[in-house]
Order: C-alpha cells, then sequence, then structure tokens
C-alpha cells in the first residue's frame, strides 16, 4: 500500500507541471501516455493468441492524439479517417500474409477507441473555455474515486460487487467511491468557482461528479474484464503499485467523455 501512496505522490507533481505548461505539453505528454498504454492493452491480448496490428495501431493512436492538440473538437472528424485508413492497411496486411485476421483486426480497432480516442478528450476538455481548470475536475472525479472506493472497500467492504469480474471489489467500496467521486466534485467547485468565475452551480458540479464517478467505475470495471479475459493481473508493470500506465487511467478513460459533454454544454450553453 505503502508504494502505492509513494507513486502517486511522485506523480502528482508531473501531472501538476504537464497541465500547467500549456497545450503543447500535454499534447506531448498525451501522445507518450497513450501510446504506452495502446501496447500495454494490445500486449495482454498476445495471451490468448490474438496478435494486433501493433504498429499501424499505434501510428493511428499518434495522429489522432496529434490532430486532438491541433484541431481541439474538431478532431473527432480525423479520427474516423484516421480509422477507415487504419482498416483498410490492416486488410492490405491480410491480403499480402494471404491470412484473414478479423480478430486481430477487431482488437486493432477497439484499442484505437478505448484508449487513444478517449484519452484525447483530455485535450477537448482542455480546448473549452477556462478548460485549464475544467480538467483537473476530470482527475478529481476519477482518482478520488479510485482512492475511496480503495480504502473504504479495505475496511468496511462486506459484499462482492462483481466477483467473477473483480473478486476484491466491494460494494461497500463502490458506494464510498461515488461519495469520493461526488464530495471531491463539490470540493472543486468551492475552490474553483469563485475565484476563476465559472458559471457552474455546486449541485451540477455534484450531479457531474456522481455521473463520472460510476463510469469511472464502469471504466475500472471494464479494465478488469479484459484482463481477466486475457489472463493478467495488471496491464503492465510500469508504476509500482499501480501496474502499467493504462492501470491507472481506466477510470480517467471513462469519466473524461462525461466532463466534456456535460460542462462542455453547459459551457457552451
Amino acid at each position: 500500500m505503502w508504494i502505492r501512496i509513494l507513486s502517486a505522490l511522485l506523480g502528482i507533481p508531473l501531472l501538476v507541471f504537464v497541465l500547467a505548461s500549456g497545450e503543447k505539453m500535454l499534447t506531448a505528454a498525451l501522445v507518450i501516455v497513450s501510446s504506452i498504454a495502446l501496447r500495454e492493452f494490445y500486449g495482454i491480448f498476445k495471451r490468448v493468441d490474438i496478435f494486433p496490428f501493433q504498429a499501424a495501431g499505434l501510428i493511428s493512436g499518434v495522429v489522432i492524439n496529434i490532430s486532438a492538440g491541433v484541431y481541439g473538437q474538431a478532431a473527432l472528424a480525423h479520427a474516423s479517417t484516421v480509422m477507415i485508413v487504419c482498416t483498410l492497411v490492416c486488410f492490405a496486411i491480410m491480403i499480402v500474409q494471404n491470412r484473414a485476421r478479423i480478430l486481430d483486426l477487431g482488437v486493432t480497432l477497439v484499442g484505437i477507441v478505448y484508449v487513444s480516442i478517449l484519452l484525447s478528450m483530455l485535450l477537448f476538455v482542455y480546448s473549452l473555455e477556462q478548460g485549464h481548470i475544467i480538467i483537473w475536475l476530470v482527475f478529481v472525479i476519477a482518482w478520488l474515486g479510485d482512492t475511496f472506493a480503495y480504502f473504504v472497500g479495505i475496511n468496511l467492504g462486506r459484499h462482492k460487487l462483481c466477483p467473477r469480474i473483480s473478486p476484491k471489489k466491494s460494494v461497500e467500496g463502490a458506494i464510498g467511491g461515488l461519495l469520493g467521486s461526488v464530495l471531491g466534485s463539490v470540493a472543486f467547485g468551492l475552490i474553483v468557482l469563485e475565484l476563476y468565475r465559472l458559471d457552474l452551480s455546486l449541485l451540477m458540479l455534484a450531479f457531474v461528479g456522481l455521473i463520472g464517478g460510476i463510469m469511472g467505475q464502469l471504466g475500472d470495471l471494464a479494465a478488469s474484464i479484459l484482463k481477466r479475459y486475457a489472463g493478467v493481473k495488471d496491464f503492465g508493470n510500469l508504476m509500482p503499485g499501480h501496474g502499467g500506465v493504462l492501470d491507472r487511467f481506466d477510470s480517467i478513460l471513462f469519466t473524461v467523455p462525461v466532463v466534456y459533454y456535460i460542462i462542455g454544454m453547459l459551457v457552451s450553453s
């Protein structure tokens, strides 16, 4: 547990530096994080004899990440073009190899959506009005939810949540996680609403925290079911106490669309 806490404490200053350095630094960091996470995603499937088109997927992911940094929200249109090109390239490889690799293609494309596109939405949030502040809400909701769920589950967990998917997760931990997400979102509001004049109510932020917390936990369970399918405990071992990069960002992947669409709709209205 102490390794987990120390690893998190070392990562927070790095996150602060990246988010405070501006959009170019965030884009560069996202390209690196997304590429490592996508490589981890592809890597676990090799254990079940599925071999994604890794080079095509990684290149596509990088193009999507950079496009998000350059074009912001408009990059979704470019992402569809990248997906089409990637699909055609993979079919061309199949023709050259004279072997249909449909499962490999499916995992390749799912990885691009699951990792590259969802992580790119951090840049969509950043491109919103006051986005350099709002982006912190994504991490507050996801990581406070994870933290509360972890400690409440350890100390009070009695009833299994999804024993076939993640045996250690409990109903009590899930409730604690939602409480952490909501409280974190409200605390975020109390700190920044007046300071940065954001036109958002605490009630709305509590709602975003609740929905974001639910989605973050679904993201965690989605990652668990993928790892169970591949027969691995973690996506990687790059971060001591946390597994791989994707293990640390699994809840972020499902939280960021909530913040982007709900807060984005409110900010633009």
